[in-house]
């Protein structure tokens, strides 16, 4: 049998066709390869996207927080100026007027119908009552001896001497010698009340070493009695204080105003760092390593994340609220020889007279701030970083994003504040007063008009019961005085009123506030808010000076020539500089520990815990004085958790949102809601044809 073999090869066509196949499956696999790559490339550039998106929303949100920190912490110091005028009611009003026989002993009570304050003293035996028709110093020591009641101590008449009469020049002798102290007394008593305003108005020195030497050169006064009067002057005056806080509030306006920083990296980032304010720049520093670290150095190598701020460089206007042609103080000065219009009268050259001094800041002194609504403050940002693709021909690609955010729901402070009223004792000539009494509303339907406020015998009755309790007999202060007692008055005179619940934003502690604890065990909360900025101390005396010197006639104004306030000015220039760069300089040396670069604001609802005093919660008529267990009052911040339990506690300060370009670009975001802000993105051309276009 044959056998057939079956042999196959390839033929040229088959060749052909198995060819083609190849190619078709390498072009198939390429397309695939690239469409592959293009998904990846895609899905990789898209997560990048949203990660540099997360990022710039963590840098705009970071930095509009830094923005509300220092909003509210302007806020704080802002209320503390006013707290601190309230310091100064209390020694104008209370302890200055206390010995007057029109003084309330007592508080009418919750609910009583407001009565206008009388300045009057009537004189012993029923004499000639006097009106003095404005708060006037008058300090005295005991009951029995109140001169305070007198318009004249006449001289003591001693006879004609007759040399051959023994008794007669005995008698002479001894009278003389009693008319000698009763002048000296004369002179002693005016000058311890006009000592006493122009440390209330002046004071820089927390040692009292020159309260001290003062007191201590006046005639007819005790060490008994110099150790009260320096009891009573003890702590910064009124026109120091508010310089200095003045000055912090200027520092943290110009953090939030710090020119905006473009292409900033890590490296310029670490510069700032190190410079002599890190503060200064903490909105940027904050805001950048938000993002750096929100990034981290996986898709976005860390040398290609750049940030540009792009807000408008003003963010914050601040405007002074001050009595526009300053204010007055009042004291009785007892002068020899003059009657009581204070002219000399020969005939009668050793009477004792009592004569009102006007003790008068001459030009503004500023007692607060206030926002201006035309300037929104809010802070935008523009990131850049170079993403890894794994596929890219080009390399890493370039991308960015934008955002937004701002701070809201609180306040600086109203936009004007009532200080004073317009008033005058009858005497006076107008030539050496400005005719402004100092005043503060008090209830929410009060003014500071005359018969409103502190005017009145409601809140001075209940400001003199904080002192029922150092006062032995009505209307003076006994030996046993003590620094701890008067810091207890001062802490109710400047606790928190109704009328200030919807005006300010005050610092508490109240309640369970899960975010933030202001105070510590020593009831004082503490911040970074220098006087001057760190590296501008060079300037800061002549700033001082300036400032100063603001407050005083200038000589075209004097009428004479020649500056006769230069004297004063030059001390009050003085002290106040040894005490910022003196005592300052020390850590916690300063009044309420303070320091050149710490701000430190005591509890507003609490007494101080000096000495072994523990602290405790203020009362009193909750007309006059906001109590510590009605956080609603006060806690008006924007508040709208979604816990439950968060709302009920409320809020304080400022809190932070995103907000859209469009809103700010179209200006359809209003600061209070009426005025148009005039501080626009201020963007480069990039960002120029960009913004548009955001949606978000």
């Amino acid at each position: 049998m044959r056998k057939f073999v079956l042999r196959t090869r390839n033929t040229p066509r088959q060749s052909s066709e198995g060819g083609q196949v190849s190619v078709m499956i390498a072009v198939m696999m390429s397309t695939f390869i690239l469409f592959f790559a293009f998904v990846i490339n895609t899905g990789m550039l898209v997560n990048a996207q949203i990660n540099l998106q997360n990022a710039a929303d963590m840098a705009a949100y970071a930095g509009a927080s830094v923005q509300a920190r220092q909003l509210t912490q302007i806020s704080y110091l802002n209320y503390e100026m006013r707290r601190q005028w309230k310091k100064f009611l209390f020694r104008v009003y209370v302890l200055g007027n206390m010995s007057k026989d029109s003084f309330p002993r007592t508080s009418p009570g919750p609910g009583a119908v407001k009565t206008p304050m009388q300045y009057t003293q009537t004189a012993p035996g029923g004499g000639v009552t006097i009106n003095y028709q404005v708060p006037t110093t008058c300090m005295i020591f005991n009951s029995g001896d109140n001169y305070c009641r007198l318009q004249t101590l006449p001289k003591i008449g001693i006879p004609p001497s007759a040399p051959l009469d023994g008794i007669n020049e005995t008698l002479r002798g001894q009278l003389q010698q009693i008319e000698a102290i009763r002048e000296s007394n004369c002179v002693g008593i005016g000058a311890t009340n006009k000592i006493l305003n122009y440390y209330w108005l002046y004071n820089a020195d927390p040692t009292m070493a020159n309260a001290m030497r003062a007191f201590g050169n006046v005639p007819g006064l005790d060490a008994n009695i110099t150790r009260i009067l320096i009891g009573l002057v003890q702590g910064i005056g009124i026109v120091p204080r508010e310089l200095i806080l003045r000055f912090r509030i200027k520092t943290l306006t110009g953090y939030v105003n710090e020119a905006p920083q473009s292409g900033l990296n890590y490296g310029q980032v670490q510069s700032l760092l190190a410079s002599m304010d890190p503060p200064a720049y903490e909105r940027s520093i904050q805001a950048f390593l938000s993002a750096f670290y929100t990034l981290g150095n996986h898709s976005f190598p860390s040398s290609t994340i750049q940030m540009d701020e792009l807000q408008n460089s003003t963010q914050l206007v601040l405007n002074d609220i001050r009595p526009a042609n300053g204010f007055d103080t009042w004291a009785i000065d007892m002068q020899l020889g003059a009657d009581s219009s204070g002219i000399a009268d020969i005939n009668n050259p050793a009477d004792c007279h009592a004569v009102l001094v006007p003790l008068s800041i001459k030009r503004p002194l500023t007692l607060g701030v206030s926002k201006a609504p035309s300037t929104l403050t809010y802070y935008a940002v523009r990131l850049k970083a170079k993403a890894k693709v794994l596929f890219s021909p080009f390399g890493d690609m370039q991308l960015k994003a934008y955002s937004a955010a701002r701070p809201f729901g609180s306040r600086i402070g109203p936009q004007d504040t009532p200080f004073g009223h317009i008033g005058k004792p009858p005497n006076d000539t107008g030539l050496v007063s400005v005719g402004f009494i100092p005043n503060l509303p008090v209830r929410s339907i009060d003014s500071s008009a005359q018969g409103n406020g502190w005017d009145t015998q409601e809140i001075l009755g209940a400001m003199y019961n904080s002192l029922t309790s150092v006062s032995t007999i009505p209307g003076t202060l006994s030996s046993a005085i003590t620094a701890d007692m008067i810091q207890k008055a001062y802490s109710q005179a400047m606790a928190p009123n109704p009328w200030e619940a919807s005006q300010y934003n005050i610092i508490n502690d109240l309640g369970t506030d899960s975010f933030i604890q202001n105070f510590g065990t020593n009831e004082i909360a503490s911040f970074w808010a220098p006087i001057f900025p760190p590296g501008q101390q060079a300037t800061s005396s002549q700033e001082i000076q300036s400032a100063v010197k603001n407050l005083f006639v200038d000589p075209s104004q004097s009428g004479l020539g020649v500056n006769v306030f230069q004297p004063l000015q030059d001390a009050v220039t003085q002290t106040l500089q040894t005490y910022i760069s003196t005592t300052l300089s020390q850590p916690q040396a300063g009044e309420n520990l303070e320091s050149q670069w710490i701000a430190t604001i005591g509890n507003p609802f609490k007494t101080l815990p000096t000495g072994s005093s523990p602290s405790k919660f203020l009362g009193g008529d909750p007309s006059l004085f906001i109590q510590g267990n009605s956080p609603s009052e006060y806690k008006t911040s924007w508040n709208q958790p979604n816990r439950s339990d968060l709302r009920r506690e409320g809020r304080v300060g400022y809190s932070v949102k995103f907000v859209s370009f469009d809103s700010i670009t179209k200006q359809k975001t209003r600061s209070d809601g009426r005025t148009a802000f005039s501080n626009d993105i201020s963007s480069d051309g990039e960002a120029s044809i960009d913004i548009p276009f955001i949606k978000h």
